[in-house]
């Protein structure tokens, strides 16, 4: 399986080693790649949504999973149900949008909208529970002892 996760914006130093070590940890599941796209610099919200949106369109495959806080929220078992039904030679995207948010079009053309938590959480947090939730589910398919009920 390839996942890619997109994030706008570049990932701080503060939960890099964390990123770090659950990527090396997913190798043994799949082949995840974190890729950083440019923050939008216009001074209204609006406009730096619309300046994100033209790279994220450009760049994630249809059906992605968008993370927002207005999502659906699931437990560990259910991103793991997710995985399972998915062919092992799967392509996923994964989106985390800016600082502002993510447009409406952005929104409305992801597969499906999940969130992480009600609360407004920094991206770098966001990444770094993302990858911890990826290897988290593989491991509930794999019956891995990683994941205590």
């Amino acid at each position: 399986m390839k996942i890619r996760l997109f994030t706008v914006g570049r990932g701080g130093s503060d939960l890099a080693a964390f990123e770090a070590e659950f990527l090396k940890r997913l190798q043994g599941f799949a082949d995840v790649q974190v890729v950083e796209l440019p923050e939008g610099r216009a001074k209204q919200m609006s406009q730096r949504k619309q300046e994100e949106e033209k790279h994220i369109q450009k760049r994630v495959s249809p059906g992605y999973v968008l993370f927002d806080e207005g999502g659906l929220s699931l437990s560990s078992i259910q991103w793991a149900d997710y995985l399972r039904t998915l062919p092992g030679d799967a392509s996923l995207d994964f989106v985390i949008g800016g600082a502002a948010g993510v447009s409406d079009s952005i929104r409305a053309q992801a597969g499906r909208c999940w969130s992480l938590s009600k609360l407004t959480l920094p991206h770098q947090l966001v990444r770094a529970m993302v990858l911890e939730q990826l290897y988290r589910a593989f491991t509930i398919i794999q019956g891995h002892p990683y994941h205590r009920v």
